[in-house]
């Protein structure tokens, strides 16, 4: 009988002490284990219980990027792994009942829109959108339980008055995260307003200059234009020239966005000051970038004739060879004419443009769109057969 009582309580010990063993076995690796819309109280009572930061994932049943979120990203083991370990995951449709009371109580307007709470009920961390490429997703996520890093302790230390470049970048990058847009940009513009050449020479300032350095014809971009081959010495010229050639080549895409959108207000000063920067500037695909910049400038002030010469001299001396949406700007540049052009020697010529893209281009959503312009200048030309022709092929190719 003793032995009998002996092996039951051995057995028993050996169950306890292995039950949290396999209580990690049962941890999910193929996706975060979300529960769906539990009572919120009970969410909080156990995060008091074990200590886990609440992780929020607030959806809609219409939002496309919520979607792509639960596909791509919830879905890979490391994120998988970590969150399951680390994080209480519960989700919410933020426009009924629970959701619609905490999108009220966090203030959430976008989605999606992921909340890091602590056991308290007080955020600590936001992320705002779908966030699919590499691995930043669970980088940001991973400030939330590190030490001085969540968006709260980084928003007490700037308070307190700390203003180390590791802070301030990772500050800075919270702010984005959260979807602080005006604050982002009042914190960055403040910072890099204090910023001389020698910390542009300096590796650990340059994270920052990286990120949230994006207008090209600033004080401190022009440092480093100034700069360029010094700075190079110590940050590596190849990684100024990047940041130099992304900058303007953002403000670039930047303009092309605000052309297609009436009534925004448009620099013009600061469109003309890039000009003149580039005209002086010795640089990396200067000729590509001035070219893009000058195509800009003339179809915003109306100038169609001056964008048909451009245009033709960068098919001509092969001006944007290599650069990778070449055919894309081709059609911009094309649609562009069609919309202001009454000369049918300016729709010739634009839809020589589209035709060029057209037996360049190999990406079928692509060239389905050029072929859709093609039928469009066609039209205004008066070949109907050939535009229903083009139509159709742009038709054939969108089903591919």
């Amino acid at each position: 009988m003793n032995l009998l009582k002996a092996a039951f309580y051995c057995f028993s010990a050996v169950f306890l002490f292995s039950s949290p063993l396999l209580q990690a076995q049962q941890i999910r690796y193929d996706q975060i284990d979300f529960m769906n819309n539990p009572p919120w109280g009970d969410v909080l009572e156990r995060s008091v219980r074990t200590g886990k930061v609440i992780f929020v994932d607030g959806y809609t049943s219409w939002c496309a990027p919520c979607k792509k979120m639960d596909k791509e990203v919830f879905t890979r083991p490391e994120i998988a792994n970590y969150f399951n370990q680390k994080f209480i995951n519960v989700k919410y449709d933020m426009e009924f009942d629970q959701g619609d009371e905490l999108k009220r109580k966090y203030g959430v307007k976008v989605f999606p829109t992921y909340l890091f709470i602590s056991p308290e009920g007080q955020e600590i961390h936001r992320i705002v959108g779908a966030h699919i490429e590499g691995n930043e997703f669970l980088d940001w996520s991973k400030m939330a339980v590190t030490s001085g890093q969540n968006y709260a302790e980084l928003e007490r230390r700037y308070r307190n008055g700390e203003r180390n470049p590791a802070m301030m970048f990772d500050y800075m990058r919270a702010l984005r995260m959260a979807g602080e847009k005006e604050k982002e940009v009042q914190i960055t513009q403040n910072y890099l307003a204090l910023m001389t050449k020698d910390h542009f020479m300096d590796r650990s300032y340059w994270g920052a200059v990286k990120l949230f350095l994006n207008d090209p014809t600033s004080r401190e971009f022009r440092i480093i234009m100034d700069n360029r081959e010094e700075i190079g010495e110590v940050i590596g010229l190849g990684e100024v020239d990047d940041k130099i050639y992304q900058t303007i080549d953002g403000q670039i895409k930047s303009d092309r966005w605000f052309i297609s959108r009436d009534g925004h207000l448009f620099d013009h000063k600061a469109a003309q000051a890039l000009i003149e920067i580039l005209q002086k500037a010795n640089i990396p695909k200067r000729n590509e970038l001035l070219a893009r910049t000058k195509a800009v400038q003339y179809i915003r002030n109306g100038d169609i004739y001056e964008l048909v010469y451009m245009v033709d001299a960068i098919i001509d001396f092969r001006i944007l060879e290599g650069y990778e949406n070449f055919n894309d700007d081709l059609n911009f540049y094309a649609v562009s004419v069609s919309k202001a052009a009454l000369d049918d020697k300016l729709l010739h010529k634009a839809l020589s443009w589209t035709e060029y893209a057209c037996k360049r281009e190999n990406r079928t959503a692509e060239r389905a769109v050029f072929l859709n312009t093609k039928a469009m200048l066609l039209e205004k030309l008066g070949r109907n057969t050939e535009a229903a022709s083009a139509r159709k092929e742009a038709a054939d190719a969108e089903k591919l």
